[in-house]
C-alpha cells in the first residue's frame, strides 16, 4: 500500500503539479519584493524607477493596494495629480478602507483645486480613524481655501485639542481667526504657536499683521522686527513695518524701512508710494514728487500714486500740475482725487 502512494507522488510530481503551486506562492513573493524595490526607489526621489518597480509589483499581483498607493505617490511627486488620483482610486478599489490612500487622494484633490472631493476624502478617513489629527488639520485647510472660516476653525479646534502641542494648529486656526475678522483670538493662537515654536516666522508675521489691523502699531513694529531678524532679505517685511511706523508717525523710521525694501527690490511701487507720502508729512516735498513720480513709471495706472504727487504739487503751490494729478486720479478711481480736482479754482 506504502510503496502504491509513493507511486502515486513520483507520477504526480513528474506530470508538472508540484511546480506549478510553487510558482503560485513565488507570485505575491516577487510581487512584495518589487514592491519594497519602488519604495526605496520613491525614498530616493528616483520616481520613474519607483513607478516601473510599483507597474511589475501590480502586474504580479493586481489587488496589491499598497503597490498603487505607492506609484500614486510617485505620480503625485512627478506633478502629475490626476496620475495619482487615478491610482489611489485603484487602490481603494482593491482594499476600501485603505486610510493613507483617502489621505493621499485628498491631497492631491485639493492640489488640483478640487476642495470638495477633497473634504469627501478626509470625511471618509474620519469615519474610519474618528481621531485622524491630520485629516481634520487637512479638512479645515481645505474649508478655509473655500472661505468656510467657521467650519475651518472647528476643525483646527479639533486638531489642537487632539494634539495641543503642535505649533501648526495653532498657527492655522490663527490664520482662519484672523480671515473671520476676530483678529484677538487669531493674535493669542499666534502667541501660543510661537511659544511651541519660537522660531516660528509665519507666525510673527501673521501676528503683526492682525497688530496692524488692530491699530497697535507698535505690537505690530516689534513682530515684524522678529520677522526681520529670521528672514533678513524679504522687501515686504521693511514696507510692513514702514507702514506701521508712518501710522504711528515715526516717519523717518517709516523712510528707512521704505529704503531698505527698495534696496531689495527696486521695482516695489507701493513702496515708492509711501515712502513718497512719508517725505511730504516731512516737508520733503521734492523728494515726495520724485517718489509718487517713479511708482507712476513703474504703473502707469496707480491712482494713489497720481493722488500723492498732486498733493505734492499742490503743497508746492503748483496748482495746474495738481489738478491734472487728482484728475488723473479720479478717472482712476481714487474719489478723494476727484473731490480735490473740484476744489482747484480753474
Amino acid at each position: 500500500m506504502k510503496l502504491r502512494f509513493l507511486i502515486l507522488l513520483l507520477l504526480i510530481a513528474a506530470a508538472g503539479f508540484f511546480p506549478a503551486i510553487g510558482a503560485a506562492q513565488e507570485k505575491p513573493a516577487q510581487a512584495y519584493k518589487w514592491y519594497e524595490q519602488g519604495r526605496i526607489y520613491l525614498n530616493q526621489k528616483e520616481y520613474e524607477k519607483a513607478i516601473d518597480a510599483f507597474n511589475r509589483a501590480a502586474a504580479l499581483q493586481p489587488n496589491f493596494a499598497e503597490a498603487y498607493l505607492y506609484r500614486g505617490m510617485a505620480y503625485a511627486e512627478q506633478g502629475d495629480p490626476d496620475g495619482a488620483i487615478d491610482n489611489y482610486t485603484r487602490a481603494l478599489d482593491s482594499k476600501p478602507n485603505l486610510v493613507d490612500a483617502y489621505r493621499e487622494r485628498g491631497k492631491a484633490y485639493a492640489a488640483k483645486g478640487l476642495f470638495d472631493r477633497a473634504i469627501e476624502d478626509y470625511n471618509q478617513i474620519l469615519l474610519l480613524a474618528p481621531g485622524d489629527e491630520d485629516a481634520f488639520r487637512s479638512r479645515g485647510l481645505a474649508y478655509e481655501r473655500k472661505n468656510q472660516m467657521a467650519q475651518a476653525i472647528e476643525d483646527f479646534t479639533q486638531a489642537v485639542t487632539l494634539n495641543p502641542k503642535r505649533a501648526e494648529n495653532y498657527y492655522n486656526r490663527g490664520v482662519a481667526l484672523d480671515r473671520a475678522g476676530r483678529q484677538q483670538q487669531a493674535v493669542e493662537d499666534y502667541t501660543r504657536a510661537i511659544s511651541l515654536n519660537p522660531g516660528d516666522f509665519h507666525s510673527y508675521h501673521n501676528r503683526g499683521i492682525a497688530f496692524a489691523r488692530m491699530g497697535q502699531a507698535e505690537k505690530a513694529a516689534e513682530d515684524y522686527s522678529k520677522a526681520i531678524d529670521l528672514k533678513p532679505n524679504q522687501p515686504d517685511l521693511y514696507f510692513q513695518r514702514g507702514m506701521v511706523q508712518a501710522q504711528a508717525g515715526r516717519y523717518d523710521a517709516a523712510i528707512e524701512d521704505y529704503s531698505r525694501a527698495l534696496s531689495l527690490n527696486p521695482n516695489l511701487g507701493q513702496a515708492h508710494n509711501q515712502r513718497g507720502a512719508a517725505y511730504r508729512k516731512k516737508g520733503q516735498l521734492d523728494q515726495a514728487i520724485e517718489d509718487h513720480s517713479r511708482a507712476i513709471v513703474l504703473n502707469a495706472n496707480f491712482g494713489e500714486a497720481y493722488y500723492g504727487r498732486g498733493q505734492a504739487y499742490f503743497d508746492q503751490g503748483q496748482k495746474e500740475k495738481a489738478k491734472i494729478d487728482f484728475q488723473k486720479a479720479c478717472t482712476l478711481g481714487i474719489q478723494e482725487g476727484c473731490r480735490s480736482a473740484k476744489l482747484i479754482e480753474p
